[in-house]
């Protein structure tokens, strides 16, 4: 009994010695999906280091995945640009004049330990050929091809929920990058449109 206590004892102060580094660069950070819903995913681990992380989430290539953290502790997205493509509304908003409708699909998966109550559509902002940015339309229209990010969004960890952002933007105007922003003081990602 006496063995067996220290054991305990000793597997207590190891535990308890996890994460005391002073390497405050890396972040932990586990996922796993046991709802089916991507088999691809279930499982896996998040353990990177930040600059790094950022680096990537600055190159990121159309359907590539970034790894994005936010500012309270907690909230880590792990989050793919599928798409980009044009679309209308469906539900009697007018395009404007010389506009067309276009649609980001993106998937969210919250890997961190506490619910993700921001925007999806309100964090994400295409960018044109020469640098202009665009905000999302609100989250009241409805547009072809899937469906719009609600707002509120709550999502719990190890959900996920794939959907729509639409952006207005100028016919001849080429959407080259997504830039995908967690909350104001959070990280963000910026993928590459071809």
């Amino acid at each position: 009994m006496r063995r067996l206590a220290m054991l305990i004892l000793g597997g207590a102060v190891a535990a308890a010695g996890v994460g005391c580094g002073s390497d405050s660069s890396v972040d932990y950070g586990l996922y796993s999906n046991n709802h089916g819903e991507n088999p691809a995913m279930e499982k896996k681990v998040i353990t990177v280091d930040s600059t790094e992380r950022i680096q990537q989430n600055q190159q990121l290539g159309l359907t590539s995945e970034g790894t994005i953290k936010g500012e309270a502790p907690g909230i880590l997205l792990r989050v793919i640009v599928q798409d980009v493509f044009e679309t209308s509304f469906t539900d009697g908003t007018q395009t404007p004049p010389g506009s067309r409708v276009m649609a980001v699909e993106i998937q969210v998966v919250n890997a961190g330990s506490r619910v993700f109550n921001g925007s999806p559509a309100a964090g994400t902002t295409v960018i044109d050929a020469s640098g202009k940015k665009y905000k999302s339309q609100p989250s009241t229209v409805s547009v072809d091809g899937g469906e719009v990010f609600p707002n509120p969004f709550g999502l719990q960890p190890r959900d996920q929920r794939t959907a729509l952002v639409p952006f207005v933007v100028p016919v001849g105007v080429n959407i080259k990058q997504v830039e995908f922003q967690i909350d104001k003081g959070g990280e963000s990602g910026l993928w590459r449109v071809p």
